[in-house]
């Protein structure tokens, strides 16, 4: 079990290590000004303001960094993807922005998936058993109750799951069937 949390933390790692080598390349062509991920309002208007010219001359380059910066975020189930999506509108336009996002959230939600069945899985079942079986046992009633009725299942998902709906069902159903 040990084995898969030091795979997590490696591939944390290397994502890390991979994007901050990205960053210090854009960095270098800003004169050195540093690159962090936006907090709030202010300083998403700040970044957009250092990227464009850069993103202008080296479109390339900063769609790569953006792509693997939101990746990273969302692979990682780190929170502030909403505040990058406005950075995608500002810098690529909006419909070039939207695009991008929805495709790049479901590939970071995919990331996420493979991530979480591949390392966290045994740790939630191991360690909450108990969850875990509460969670099937609800997950089976309301698919038993929904066939009858034709709902979705996800329709109600937010009741009992406390998280972003982008990992809602995706992390936790698959710990749910197979245990």
């Amino acid at each position: 079990m040990w084995r898969r949390l030091a795979g997590l933390l490696l591939a944390f790692a290397a994502a890390t290590v991979a994007l901050w080598l990205l960053s210090a390349r854009l960095s270098a062509g800003q004169a050195g000004r540093p690159l962090r991920f936006p907090s709030d309002l202010e300083e998403l208007r700040e970044l957009a303001e250092a990227l464009r010219d850069y993103e202008r001359q080296h479109r390339g380059a900063a769609l790569a960094l953006f792509c693997a910066a939101y990746l990273y975020k969302q692979s990682f189930a780190i929170p502030g993807s909403s505040l990058l999506n406005v950075l995608a509108g500002a810098l690529f336009g909006p419909w070039t922005g939207l695009v991008l996002c929805s495709a790049l959230t479901s590939v970071g939600a995919t990331f996420c998936y493979l991530l979480s069945g591949a390392f966290g899985k045994q740790f939630v079942v191991y360690y909450f058993p108990d969850k875990v079986a509460l969670l099937q046992r609800k997950v089976l009633h309301h698919i038993i109750s929904s066939a009858c009725r034709q709902e979705p299942f996800c329709h109600r998902s937010p009741l009992w799951m406390p998280f972003s709906p982008g990992t809602r069902c995706s992390n936790c159903l698959q710990w749910l069937w197979q245990h």
